[in-house]
């Protein structure tokens, strides 16, 4: 299962990557505002300095870095949490948590290489911030982990892997008198 989840983050990260060089590059597929499903979505580009969907986007300089640092310690915290538990995970919340590393991962290289995300997928039926295609990884994987953590017992269980609840723990120390 490892293998396949790897196949997820990378498939996230590299499908996000290659639909803002499609859009952003030299010889972009559409202009720099253009019609992909008319009055449905359009492709217009933003340079989202801030975080999701544009939140604190007025920041700059050590919000940035504040940001980025952020993002990567709890990338790196589930990338260890999922190589850890994994066993104790069930498999569509492995694929919840690759979805949202993956996602995390092709922000993180627009964010550490030109210093705000690339976002070009507009919505015109419904008023909604611009987002790219790691944020639908991120999203769709976030929702998932959220339902599953919260709604179902799998996920129940897999939290109190996490953490254990302290009056279920055996120890060896004797009750205390009253």
């Amino acid at each position: 299962m490892l293998f396949v989840l790897l196949a997820i983050v990378l498939f996230a990260v590299g499908a996000d990557q290659l639909t803002k060089i499609l859009f952003y590059g030299d010889r972009s597929v559409c202009g720099p505002d253009a019609d992909f499903i008319k009055g449905f979505v359009r492709f217009h580009s933003v340079e989202n300095k801030g975080v999701a969907w544009g939140f604190l986007s007025n920041n700059e300089g050590s919000a940035l870095i504040i940001i980025t640092v952020f993002t990567v310690i709890v990338t790196a915290l589930m990338i260890y949490i999922v190589i850890k538990y994994r066993k104790s995970m069930t498999p569509l919340l492995q694929i919840a948590s690759a979805m949202v590393v993956g996602g995390a991962i092709g922000n993180l290289i627009d964010r550490i290489w030109l210093g705000y995300v690339r976002d070009f997928i507009c919505t015109e039926f419904i008023d909604f911030p611009v987002f790219n295609v790691a944020d639908c990884f991120v999203t769709c994987g976030g929702i998932l982990l959220g339902v599953i953590l919260l709604f179902t017992k799998s996920g129940h269980r897999f939290m109190n892997t996490l953490f254990p609840d302290k009056k279920s723990v055996k120890t060896n120390e004797p009750p205390e008198a009253e």
